[in-house]
């Protein structure tokens, strides 16, 4: 992985705020950049959710080929946008909750 490209990585993780990362992705990305980004994601999450590929692109407006390439890749087990759903749906543990047994 080149420097700048740690360093870009790096500075995304710091975000932990979804209005921050908001403005960090609309200073970074074009209009048409960041709705490729959004559609995308939608596509994964629907997937996700077993709504049927040529559903999704109805939904959507896309192509089924985009929804077949999401799909493809939903099916892989390294596929990290999945791994990262299933950690945004666990349940969020609180800070001093074991203290609370």
């Amino acid at each position: 992985m080149k420097p700048d490209e740690a360093h870009l990585l790096q500075a995304l993780c710091e975000v932990r705020d979804p209005a921050e990362m908001r403005r960090v992705l609309s200073d970074l990305l074009t209009r048409s950049e960041a709705a490729a980004l959004h559609k995308r994601w939608a596509i994964l999450c629907l997937l996700r959710d077993g709504v049927p590929q040529r559903e999704i692109a109805r939904r959507i407006g896309g192509s089924l080929c985009n929804v077949t390439r999401g799909a493809r890749l939903m099916r892989n087990p390294a596929c990290a946008s999945a791994a990262l759903m299933d950690r945004l749906d666990r349940p969020q543990k609180k800070k001093g909750a074991a203290r609370e047994l």
